[in-house]
């Protein structure tokens, strides 16, 4: 693996500013007399290792508001739990715009 340390530092940035973001809209929801619903939602994701769907997973859970239930790799496919289902579009754009494509230049997909 070769180490990307300005794409490394993107994710991490863009990663920290989601977790920001998503907490004050997490607070705003819970603060809510009338929340909106939760929700699943299937994510196809890039092809990537199984390592970087791992860290796609984690990135994914550890922002406030979403957890990552599920890993298909052969479908590559996550299984995701959204505290407001309303905003899934939003969440979607920003998952593949500001983190898959970091990780899957950090990560790229091995051939067997």
């Amino acid at each position: 693996m070769r180490i990307r340390p300005w794409i490394l530092a993107r994710l991490l940035f863009r990663f920290f500013g989601h977790c920001v973001l998503s907490g004050l809209s997490t607070a705003r929801i819970i603060l809510q007399r009338t929340p909106p619903p939760a929700g699943f939602l299937r994510l196809r994701f890039a092809p990537m290792s199984t390592t970087g769907a791992a860290v796609l997973g984690a990135m994914v859970t550890l922002t406030p508001g979403s957890s990552v239930i599920d890993v298909d790799m052969k479908r590559r496919e996550i299984l995701l739990h959204l505290l407001d289902i309303q905003s899934a579009e939003n969440n979607v754009a920003a998952i593949r715009h500001d983190f898959e494509s970091d990780i899957v230049a950090l990560f790229p997909e091995t051939l067997p």
